[in-house]
């Protein structure tokens, strides 16, 4: 049975439902990913679809990967070459979502992309999220909104690491990649995880009006326009190099740097910030597969 499911509606918004069959929540795995990428593709390649959003079928987003995925991942893994494969698999499909069929290295927006979540996105379902271009969460006091994955182990390696110390700059999004907290939806507003939180009533009908409005710059990513600067600076700019040095300081302190995934995603961050994109989001994968 299908994980996904896909639907245009008759304004050409296409929307995505992710709604995994006799599970209470949304766990992804590999087939989840294939069918997700095979709907993306679906609709950035039928020309009457204007914008695509991201659902959920059931009452909260998703509690994240399959925790059986990723440890059958490293088992049948015989190389870390294997398991790197295996994660920039992710990231393919993820940076399908975020270009959505354009060319940003020549100014081409791809076609407009919205997550509603409707509760609880955590994991990789807050990596999908950010490969978005948009993030419309609803008002549900019981939703968590992050990155815990520090907490069992291992770090954000879906892109979540790459792209939220973009998004947020370095000491800002240290808390969320570094000590995985997962903020209700106004603090996750607040701290730049979300980019808007409405009524749930309104939530779907929101990510509908956003993607048939969204403009070219709503869509290629800061990341992918001429001139990009990470907030807060960069690691080899001195306002970049003191909030690194904090946020490093921060997680050191706190776990003796006896914690390899923590120590691993300082080292993603710190070198993902002097490359490009996809260089950066490959470098991710390398430190992940370790």
């Amino acid at each position: 049975m299908a994980d996904f499911y896909f639907d245009i509606d008759q304004s050409g918004v296409a929307t995505i439902t992710w709604d995994c069959p006799d599970k209470f929540m949304n766990l992804m795995s590999w087939e989840g990913f294939n069918e997700l990428d095979t709907f993306m593709n679906q609709a950035i390649s039928d020309p009457t679809v204007k914008g695509i959003v991201l659902a959920s079928g059931k009452d909260t987003f998703t509690g994240g990967m399959d925790l059986k995925v990723l440890g059958a991942m490293k088992q049948n893994s015989s190389t870390d070459l294997d398991v790197f494969n295996g994660v920039m698999t992710i990231h393919r499909i993820l940076r399908n979502i975020e270009l959505a069929g354009g060319d940003p290295k020549n100014g081409k927006a791809g076609k407009p992309v919205a997550i509603a979540l409707n509760g609880t996105s955590v994991g990789i379902g807050y990596e999908i999220a950010i490969s978005t271009h948009r993030i419309i969460c609803a008002d549900n006091p019981k939703a968590n909104i992050g990155l815990p994955e520090i907490l069992v182990g291992i770090f954000p390696g879906g892109g979540g690491t790459t792209r939220l110390a973009r998004r947020l700059g370095i000491l800002a999004a240290a808390p969320f990649i570094l000590k995985g907290k997962t903020p209700k939806p106004k603090d996750a507003l607040d701290a730049g995880l979300v980019d808007e939180v409405v009524p749930p009533e309104q939530l779907i009908s929101r990510a509908k009006e956003w993607v048939l409005n969204a403009t070219p710059e709503d869509i290629i990513k800061p990341w992918d326009k001429k001139g990009f600067k990470i907030p807060g600076g960069s690691p080899y700019d001195r306002q970049g190099f003191l909030s690194f040095a904090g946020a490093s300081a921060l997680i050191s302190g706190e776990t003796q740097c006896l914690y390899p995934a923590a120590q691993a995603a300082i080292s993603t961050i710190y070198e993902g910030m002097m490359l490009p994109f996809d260089q950066a989001i490959r470098n991710e994968a390398k430190w992940f597969a370790k």
